[in-house]
């Protein structure tokens, strides 16, 4: 009997340490919820970003639709300073704006470009703006919302249709 009393001894002293591979998958798993914690953080103007944009073509498609119900046509401008856009109906010469069409901001923390790439005013000094057409026509442009590490395009593309386009940042 003594002997086995020995060897029990032995056995629970052996098992009470961890183990490398339990120390590693531990170190593993502190690992993988610091990136999440730190991506999360880090990534917030990134996501407002994509809000914008995805915001920004909700808007501008549901302007594009009340152009065909309403068979008026619709001008977006833009104000990269500022920060905002807004629309205006061409033959609706009402002085307040309703809801659709009122100026919104986009937030500090994204940063926004605008380029058009067909000018339907015959004044070449005049702030670039878009025509969305009774149509549904809607004059190219590209509209980007930049975050830190990311950057969301809203273009038209070649089938007239808004499309939103994710892109590291970098040059526009």
């Amino acid at each position: 009997m003594p002997h086995s009393k020995f060897q029990y001894r032995q056995n629970s002293v052996a098992q009470q340490g961890f183990t490398l591979i339990e120390i590693m998958v531990v170190v593993v798993i502190i690992a993988v919820v610091s990136v999440a914690v730190v991506s999360s953080l880090s990534g917030s103007d990134d996501r407002a970003a994509r809000l914008q944009a995805d915001r920004f073509m909700a808007v501008v498609n549901e302007v594009r639709d009340e152009a065909i119900i309403a068979g008026d046509n619709f001008i977006l401008s833009v104000d990269e300073r500022a920060g905002t856009y807004g629309f205006e109906s061409i033959y609706s010469q009402t002085e307040s704006k309703d809801s659709l069409l009122k100026d919104r901001n986009v937030d500090p923390e994204v940063e926004l470009k605008w380029a058009v790439f067909e000018v339907f005013e015959d004044d070449p000094e005049a702030e670039p703006k878009v025509l969305i057409s009774s149509l549904g026509e809607i004059t190219p442009f590209e509209a980007s919302f930049a975050g830190s590490d990311l950057k969301y395009v809203v273009l038209v593309n070649d089938d007239g249709q808004l499309e939103r386009v994710d892109k590291k940042t970098g040059a526009f």
